[in-house]
């Protein structure tokens, strides 16, 4: 396999609620494997799922940016 070839792994941002706030969750799940590869979990707490899911999406954009 080519390191630059990702296979069936992909990654997914979730909101979850916390104590009346929000944080994302990014889950890196591999398909081919049938396994979770891993998860992050936000330490800032958000006032609204949609903050928290546009955090997480842009947490994962810079990550990807970062390979």
């Amino acid at each position: 396999m080519k390191a630059d070839d990702k296979g069936d792994v992909r990654a997914f941002v979730q909101t979850a609620e916390q104590a009346g706030e929000y944080v994302w969750v990014i889950t890196l799940v591999d398909f081919g494997a049938k396994n979770v590869k891993r998860s992050l979990v936000s330490d800032e707490a958000y006032a609204t799922r949609a903050a928290a899911k546009d955090a997480g999406e842009a947490h994962l954009k810079a990550l990807e940016e970062d390979r």
